[in-house]
C-alpha cells in the first residue's frame, strides 16, 4: 500500500532539492554519506558489521565523487564488484544485498538517470531500498536531506 503522507513528503523534498539546483552528483554524495553513517552509528542491526565493513571504502569513494565521474573504467569495475557482492548476498542476508544496492545507486551517473530514471530525481528510490531494512527511517531519512539543504545557503 502507498503511503500518502510518504509520498507528499517525499514530492516536498525532491521539490526542495530542485530549487536549490542540487546536482545529481551531489545528491549522489550526501545520500552515500548518509549510508556511510548509518554503518558508523550502528543503526544497521540486521547485518553483521563484518560486511557492512566491506562497503565502507565504496562508500568512501562514493562520496568523494570525482573518481567515479571521471574513470568510467573505475566505476564499471567498482559497480561489477558491487554487483557480484549483492548477487552472493541475494539468497542469504537479503537485509546485505539491499544494502548493497543502495551502495550501487551511489555510482550511477546524471546521465543513466536521465535515460533510465523514474521522475526528476532518484531521492525517493534511495529512500525505498533503506526502507527495506530500516522501516521507521523516513523522518530520519528526510531530516538528513533538509540539514544538507540548510548547510548550502
Amino acid at each position: 500500500m502507498i503511503d500518502s503522507i510518504e509520498v507528499k513528503e517525499f514530492d516536498d523534498l525532491e521539490g526542495q532539492l530542485l530549487d536549490a539546483n542540487v546536482s545529481y552528483g551531489e545528491m549522489t554524495r550526501e545520500y552515500a554519506s548518509y549510508l556511510m553513517g548509518l554503518i558508523q552509528r550502528g543503526e544497521v542491526k540486521t547485518i553483521a558489521a563484518s560486511k557492512l565493513e566491506k562497503l565502507v571504502p565504496l562508500l568512501k569513494e562514493a562520496i568523494l565523487r570525482e573518481r567515479i565521474e571521471s574513470d568510467e573504467v573505475l566505476r564499471k569495475k567498482l559497480t561489477v564488484d558491487l554487483w557480484k557482492m549483492e548477487q552472493q548476498s541475494r539468497k542469504e542476508d537479503e537485509d546485505f544485498a539491499n544494502f548493497i544496492r543502495g551502495v550501487l545507486y551511489c555510482y550511477g551517473t546524471e546521465e543513466v538517470w536521465e535515460e533510465e530514471g523514474d521522475g526528476p530525481t532518484p531521492i525517493y528510490l534511495y529512500f525505498l531500498i533503506l526502507k527495506k531494512i530500516l522501516p521507521g527511517l523516513r523522518k530520519d531519512f528526510i531530516s538528513s536531506f533538509n540539514r544538507f539543504l540548510g548547510g548550502r545557503s
